[in-house]
């Protein structure tokens, strides 16, 4: 009941939002910008323009966390925008190849010791570049006259609206936006360690460590966690997600089954399922993957060629519930394919150790 409500209360926001801007944009900037005839060639022209400023929106809102997290000391792990993605790797900036579902882009900084106030303009950092770009093309859409011109303003204050204010109106959706987290650090001041925790893990695996090499403190919440907190629950999944890499199959087990009774949000639950899946091929004698894999999951599971977790899974059902060799070669491909570009090099070497144990297995 609660999950259909959080649902709905997305829905409403999402409709309400676009309505809002809908109305806006329909009314008072096409007014003001003089735009209410043009042709055919204008409306192509306008629709390109409107994915020149997603892009530009998107690097704005990015540019904006790194911003806010280097004035508050912070210091730079990666930069993504779509599936490219720029990582520090112990000193150098290297050109990788990722993507995160729910997201266009992403911007990891190394953190100072955790403060509620830093922590939260970094968070809000994105939404303010994204509403004071707008600002800018507001007043340059009004001095300017250029019909050209004032079209890719009205594209980039209309965009740059909706992605400041979905990013700072607190929405739990599929990747909880940047408001929920500030919304969460200040319902619950003690997840400020989890932020940065999380912060620091995306550090140690961007310098290519692997599970076992990284200190355990990382992957301890503090008493009394709210794991359904996202903050909280991206922490307790890694937790999961290391004791599988160390091969504690049982406490990984249950670590993982407890997050996956509850209601937690969707990137996350997904991969507390990815790792169910696996810990079940590699353990169980009457293997059953359905039990964690809905319709949903498979259909995302399917779709997703760049998730290597997800794409071991289809590897392992392929080769040992499916028994369909040449379907799981076709799955061996886009999996080594995906670990070529991952920008975690740790990572990818603990994963492709199960690669090995999943084949001893059909033997």
């Amino acid at each position: 009941m609660k999950k259909s409500y959080k649902k709905i209360k997305t829905v409403l926001v999402q409709l309400l939002m676009g309505l809002f801007l809908g109305l806006f944009l329909g009314g008072f900037l096409v007014s003001m910008f003089e735009l209410e005839r043009f042709g055919i060639d204008i409306m192509i022209y306008f629709l390109i323009m409107a994915v020149v400023a997603y892009i530009l929106q998107i690097i704005i809102h990015e540019g904006g966390h790194c911003l806010f997290g280097l004035l508050n000391g912070f210091e730079f792990i990666s930069f993504r925008i779509g599936s490219y993605m720029w990582v520090k790797d112990h000193g150098k900036i290297k050109f990788k190849r990722y993507q995160l579902t729910g997201t266009g882009g992403q911007c990891l900084m190394e953190p100072t010791q955790p403060d509620l106030k830093a922590y939260c303009l970094y968070c809000a950092g994105g939404g303010i570049c994204n509403l004071l770009a707008t600002l800018i093309f507001l007043i340059l859409g009004i001095l300017f006259g250029d019909m050209l011109f004032r079209i890719f303003c009205f594209c980039m204050i209309g965009l740059g609206l909706l992605t400041g204010l979905l990013n700072l109106i607190p929405i739990d959706a599929e990747v909880p936006n940047d408001g929920y987290n500030i919304y969460c650090m200040l319902k619950e001041k003690e997840s400020v360690q989890s932020i940065y925790q999380q912060l620091m893990l995306a550090k140690e695996f961007a310098d290519g460590k692997r599970w076992n090499e990284i200190d355990g403190k990382l992957f301890e919440l503090y008493e009394g966690a709210d794991l359904t907190n996202p903050l909280n629950t991206c922490i307790e999944a890694n937790k999961g997600s290391r004791l599988l890499a160390l091969k504690k199959y049982d406490e990984a087990k249950e670590c993982l089954e407890n997050l996956y009774q509850k209601d937690i949000s969707m990137i996350y639950r997904s991969c507390v399922i990815y790792d169910l899946v696996l810990i079940e091929l590699l353990t169980s004698q009457d293997i059953n993957v359905d039990k964690y894999l809905d319709e949903k999951m498979k259909k995302r599971m399917n779709r997703d060629k760049s998730d290597i977790s997800s794409l071991l899974d289809q590897y392992g059902i392929d080769l040992l519930v499916n028994k369909d060799e040449e379907q799981a070669k076709v799955d061996l491909k886009y999996f080594n394919d995906a670990c070529k570009t991952h920008p975690y090099e740790g990572i990818v070497e603990d994963t492709k150790e199960f690669v090995k144990l999943l084949e001893e297995r059909k033997m």
